[in-house]
């Protein structure tokens, strides 16, 4: 049994190290290598850095943390309060034309208030007991009893995640009819279901999470190692859908627009090309038979003008 219980161990360790591996490198690459001609792609790494920090928290143990565990957990649940925000915003600036300008405190705020509130209650003992037994807690009153806000925290986020959800939802509802009307493919149809597909991701995973891991917990069972394992496992193979799917919509994209660039030099052809029909000597020539020709009409001029005078 303690064999069986090592392997979920190592595998739920390993699971958490290549998730964040894979999604701090696929955000690293969106913000730094990959060429966007809007801000939403700074926005899309800040989604992905989130999920791999997210992963990352797997890996710290009693042994690994300076503080307590419960309570290092408990620090890391504000960072959880900027994924819905962020992808709400990563959605608004890739479906608005115009240079989307939000303001942030508007979506952010709540993030900041939580981040404000944590801090303060740990640094001063605020309904936390940092003495308490850092044993596996297998309930909620042995939670409530160490940390409050380990019990309230993790509702507003199911909270917010539900609101933002529903903003979402709103949104890509009513861009749909736009960017689907026409039936041939163009950038905004493959802009408009890449972000279906990221946001119906996110949500599939969140309930998972929320059917395997928060209701079991509030309503008093425990949550086995397998069950957290299970649910970063979905949102790993997750992650893998989203890179080769972006990767495909990305080449398309391109593809789009060589099509584009190329028939818009041949419809307009440019100055330039249009110059090229005649070499340099030739058109010097060309300015000399003209400058030849009004000096011949102004010598005629001049003549007419002299036998007129005679007359």
């Amino acid at each position: 049994m303690n064999q069986f219980n090592d392997l979920f161990i190592q595998t739920y360790w390993w699971l958490s190290l290549l998730g964040g591996i894979h999604c701090l490198g696929v955000g690293l690459y969106v913000h730094y290598i990959y060429q966007s001609n809007t801000r939403s792609h700074s926005l899309l790494a800040g989604i992905f850095l989130l999920i791999g920090c997210y992963f990352l928290t797997g890996l710290l143990t009693q042994e690994t943390t300076p503080i307590p565990i419960h309570l290092t957990l408990t620090l890391f649940i504000p960072i959880y309060f900027l994924l819905m925000p962020m992808l709400y915003l990563y959605c608004k600036s890739s479906l608005t034309e115009q240079d989307y300008q939000p303001l942030l405190i508007k979506h952010f705020g709540c993030a900041i208030l939580v981040t404000l509130v944590t801090s303060s209650a740990i640094l001063f003992h605020i309904s936390i007991d940092p003495k308490s037994s850092n044993n596996t807690i297998a309930s909620l009153a042995e939670l409530n009893s160490i940390s409050l806000l380990a019990v309230i925290l993790p509702i507003l986020l199911m909270l917010q995640t539900i609101s933002y959800f529903w903003a979402i939802y709103r949104l890509l509802s009513h861009y749909r009819p736009q960017y689907l009307a026409s039936r041939q493919p163009n950038l905004q149809v493959i802009r408009f279901r890449w972000l279906s597909v990221l946001t119906i991701g996110i949500l599939i995973n969140w309930v998972l999470r929320i059917v395997l891991v928060y209701l079991p917990f509030y309503l008093g069972d425990s949550v086995p190692l397998l069950i957290q394992a299970v649910t970063r496992l979905s949102l790993l193979l997750t992650v893998y859908v989203f890179a080769l799917y972006g990767i495909q919509q990305v080449t398309r994209s391109a593809y789009l627009r060589g099509i584009l660039n190329s028939t818009s030099n041949a419809a307009t052809p440019t100055e330039s090309t249009t110059n090229q029909l005649l070499d340099d000597d030739e058109i010097t020539y060309l300015h000399q038979l003209m400058a030849e020709q009004d000096e011949q009409d102004t010598a005629d001029h001049s003549a007419k003008n002299s036998a007129d005078k005679k007359n």
